[in-house]
């Protein structure tokens, strides 16, 4: 009962802070959104990246990625043993794209060129008791495209060092082997233990964590094309744009 009454009320503050946006967004200034575009065009540039294109349809590791993409998905199902109708026939589809990969993956194909409406997505909350964790229940076959889509950059993005290697943690170090490395770094650093003269070390952290809530979409949108095929970027910004819905409330989620 409590978790519902606090899925409504969650809900009810994210359908007001939507119409907020629309009423009185955007929120960033073009002189804000230009600065921004350009300091990461300079930035794209100075580390000569070249964008990541719209996946071949002849692109080699396309079975490879899609597997990855299945497994991930069917990870989730290895615990389950009653399953509703939506997952039901998710696994189905998972099956039938292992069974025919190749149909699977030019269907994927089209729907990220011409896929630009979504069907809505349904929300629940994971009540861990401490806070709480939203779910998003999306359309199996859609669930699919973006399982591969995320493969798909993923490994695109690491191939073309979209990251240079000073952003840790990352996949070139087990985590372990960081801390380690961390600690002697600041371990080796002169005087760094000198307490003489009142002094001390301090180690500064900060959390970006409303940047994923309040990015704006079409902003969103252009930075990405810096990075990755127009046709993705679409992609990934609409279905951003889409309705969410719990029970009897549902709202379009234009903002974030």
């Amino acid at each position: 009962k409590n978790l519902g009454r606090l899925t409504r009320l969650w809900l009810k503050a994210e359908q007001e802070r939507q119409h907020n946006y629309l009423k009185d967004g955007p929120y960033v200034t073009p002189e804000e959104a230009v600065a921004i575009w350009t300091t990461a065009v300079h930035w794209l540039e100075s580390r000569k990246f070249s964008p990541i294109p719209f996946p071949p349809l002849s692109y080699k590791h396309d079975t490879k990625l899609l597997i990855l993409a299945l497994e991930r998905l069917k990870e989730s199902y290895t615990v389950s043993v009653r399953l509703n109708q939506m997952q039901r026939e998710e696994l189905g589809l998972i099956e039938q794209a292992y069974d025919n990969p190749h149909e699977a993956l030019s269907r994927i194909k089209r729907h990220l060129l011409t896929q630009r409406a979504f069907k809505e997505v349904g929300i629940e909350f994971l009540d861990l008791y401490s806070h709480l964790i939203p779910i998003y229940h999306i359309e199996p076959l859609e669930k699919i495209s973006d399982a591969y889509l995320d493969q798909y950059l993923w490994y695109e993005a690491d191939k073309r060092q979209l990251f240079p290697n000073w952003i840790k943690p990352s996949d070139n170090e087990p985590p372990p082997l960081l801390v380690y490395k961390w600690c002697q770094g600041i371990n080796n650093l002169t005087e760094v233990w000198e307490t003489g003269s009142e002094e001390c070390v301090v180690m500064m952290q900060t959390k970006l964590e409303k940047l994923f809530e309040k990015i704006d979409l079409t902003m969103l949108n252009r930075l990405l094309r810096l990075i990755l095929d127009h046709n993705i970027a679409d992609y990934m910004t609409s279905k951003n744009n889409v309705v969410i819905s719990y029970k009897d409330m549902s709202h379009t989620n234009s903002y974030g």
